[in-house]
């Protein structure tokens, strides 16, 4: 009888034992577990705050390469040039009346927005050899030159007459009358920018600059670039989107 009490003694305490080491063995497989789920989670939690980050930087990225291209862009429409006229060198005689002089007889050609001829142009003399092309210019601000505003993205100019260095001004010859609109925007055409009442009041504006300013214009002027003229060249006349003049060579 007490060899039996003594045996099953034995056994509780092994099952005992046993029932400890299993509970020791499951709690480190649950420790365990649970450490390695946070540290998972932890790491799930790292790489997805670094997918945010790569994702603000990519954002960041695309918006300087946007703000870049933008700026591209606007410096480009900034040195557009239009071609607005052309002269052509017809011939160069002396003068009839003796002097030491020569004249020199021309075609103006004023040109459209494509390039193409406005109207059939005009035979013209004029005394001397460099030729002064007299225009009234009104400049846009350049915010609506950068964004390539309809009326006001470009600068315009009037023609208003074209003189030899051995005439005075007066007596050169008239290429548009003050107040009128310029070729490109004859009456068949879309309103002239910023409209008709600048062209008909342009010196009152160049005198007003708020009344200018509010109306989008950052300079009105008149400009006179010239060139010495050769028998049988041409010339062009160039307007930059957001500056004066320039008279270039053809051939």
């Amino acid at each position: 009888m007490r060899f039996a009490r003594g045996t099953r003694s034995v056994a509780e305490m092994n099952y005992l034992l046993r029932t400890i080491v299993l509970a020791a063995i499951t709690g480190v497989v649950v420790w365990w577990t649970a450490f390695w789920n946070d540290r998972l989670q932890e790491h799930e939690r790292e790489l997805e705050q670094r997918d945010q980050q790569i994702q603000v930087l990519e954002d960041e990225v695309l918006e300087k390469e946007k703000q870049i291209e933008e700026l591209e862009t606007a410096i480009q429409l900034l040195k557009i040039d239009h071609r607005v006229a052309r002269i052509e060198v017809l011939r160069q005689d002396p003068a009839p009346d003796g002097e030491d002089e020569i004249d020199t007889t021309l075609r103006f050609q004023e040109l459209g927005p494509d390039g193409e001829p406005l109207g059939p142009g005009r035979i013209l003399t004029i005394r001397g050899s460099r030729a002064y092309v007299e225009a009234l210019v009104i400049k846009f601000g350049d915010e609506f030159v950068e964004q390539g505003d309809a009326l006001k993205g470009s600068s315009i100019c009037l023609f208003r007459r074209i003189f030899g260095e051995a005439q005075s001004p007066q007596d050169g010859e008239e290429l548009d009358a003050y107040g009128a609109r310029p070729l490109p925007y004859s009456p068949e055409r879309e309103e002239s920018p910023p409209g008709d009442q600048v062209w008909e009041k342009f010196w009152d504006y160049a005198n007003q600059p708020k009344a200018a300013e509010a109306l989008g214009i950052r300079a009105i002027h008149g400009e006179a670039p010239f060139m010495e003229l050769r028998p049988g060249k041409s010339y062009r006349l160039e307007l930059r989107a957001s500056d004066g003049l320039s008279i270039i060579t053809e051939r």
